[in-house]
């Protein structure tokens, strides 16, 4: 086929290492937790402080309260994602190879 590539990237040792597979089964887990922490967020919301709501955010001129690692986690969670794609690719990148294709 015209323009087809005649390499393919297969693993070095034929599947991918133990720590690469735990790794990015815990990044599908966290990106689940993420999105459903997105469609849920404002279920976490109180309109007072207390000893677990100690994390403001203002909406609509009042102030709501959330639990720290909520917010947090709402805040910064895109830059968690990122770094851990990077990190998967990363191994990919080391632990791959490009073998031709046998026609």
């Amino acid at each position: 086929m015209p323009g087809a590539s005649q390499i393919k990237v297969v693993w070095i040792h034929g599947k991918p290492p133990k720590y690469w597979v735990i790794l990015g089964v815990a990044f599908l887990a966290f990106c689940a937790a993420w999105i459903l922490l997105a469609l849920s967020f404002w279920r976490f919301a109180r309109s007072a402080s207390d000893a677990m709501h100690t994390s403001s955010r203002m909406y609509n001129n009042k102030i709501y309260y959330f639990p720290s690692f909520v917010l947090w986690l709402h805040d910064f969670g895109l830059f968690i994602v990122m770094g851990w794609m990077f990190v998967l690719g990363a191994i990919m990148v080391f632990y791959r190879k490009m073998v031709p294709i046998d026609p």
